[in-house]
């Protein structure tokens, strides 16, 4: 068998939507996500101290929820750790669990460990490498509701702590994804709600508008607490009954 010539054949042609790398293949496409974390855990030169659990969880669910927002499937979760296995395993755990929330197998993680030299920080990679049908982006509709699910909180301004009513969960995002009500939706970050919706609405042209609600719009989501997702009007009930009832939910505006 003859080896293909890497260096000459032509490149997947890769698509750029907001954080998302998309590449076409064959009937389907890929879809990339990843996220880091640094400096923040447990370990003697942490600048801040955390949960490693709770690190590997935030850590995951951000590329997690780029990716199940776009409409993909994710297929396998990456990660890759800058200390020993031994003191990594509850880490490792955590990505297996945020797998099965996500509706992968806890098979469908891999990574490596750094057990050549001593390390004294905390250093946390997560790729999430997922696949979606060809076709078109999720799109936006003009006259659609612009809805806030979870709410903007980021450290060290905010405590961003396990079990907080503010953190929208993966399952709740894959719920919502599923149902096919929702038109195109995005994890917040750094950036905030209404930047988030405004990257929604010029996906398609349109503009986002925003009515007078108890969201801070400006303030930084951190590791995606909360995400921006725009449906039909008549739609916002029924996807509402989707989610935790104690979850904060907020029609923020609409597209115009």
């Amino acid at each position: 068998m003859t080896a293909p010539n890497h260096a000459t054949s032509s490149p997947l042609p890769v698509t750029r939507l907001r954080d998302l790398l998309i590449a076409d293949v064959p009937a389907s496409r890929l879809v990339i996500a990843c996220d880091t974390t640094g400096g923040i855990g447990p370990r003697p030169d942490d600048s801040y101290p955390a949960d490693p659990i709770w690190c590997a969880h935030l850590a995951a669910r951000v590329p997690l929820l780029e990716v199940l927002c776009v409409g993909a499937r994710p297929l396998i979760l990456v990660d890759t750790l800058c200390q020993d296995e031994e003191s990594a395993r509850p880490m490792i755990e955590e990505f297996r669990r945020c797998a099965v929330s996500a509706g992968m197998g806890p098979e469908a993680v891999t990574g490596s460990t750094e057990d050549n030299v001593v390390t004294t920080q905390t250093g946390i990679g997560v790729t999430i490498i997922g696949v979606m049908p060809e076709g078109e982006f999720p799109r936006t509709h003009h006259g659609d509701a612009l809805v806030c699910l979870g709410a903007p909180i980021s450290a060290p301004d905010d405590d961003v702590s396990p079990g907080r009513r503010e953190i929208v969960t993966v399952e709740e995002v894959r719920r919502l994804v599923d149902s096919g009500k929702v038109h195109d939706c995005a994890p917040v970050g750094s950036h905030g709600v209404a930047w988030e919706a405004e990257q929604l609405a010029a996906t398609t042209g349109l503009r986002a508008t925003f009515r007078t609600t108890d969201v801070d719009l400006a303030h930084s989501g951190g590791p995606s607490t909360c995400i921006v997702l725009a449906c039909a009007p008549y739609d916002v009930k029924e996807l509402h009954g989707l989610v935790t009832p104690e979850r904060p939910w907020e029609v923020i505006g609409g597209l115009a």
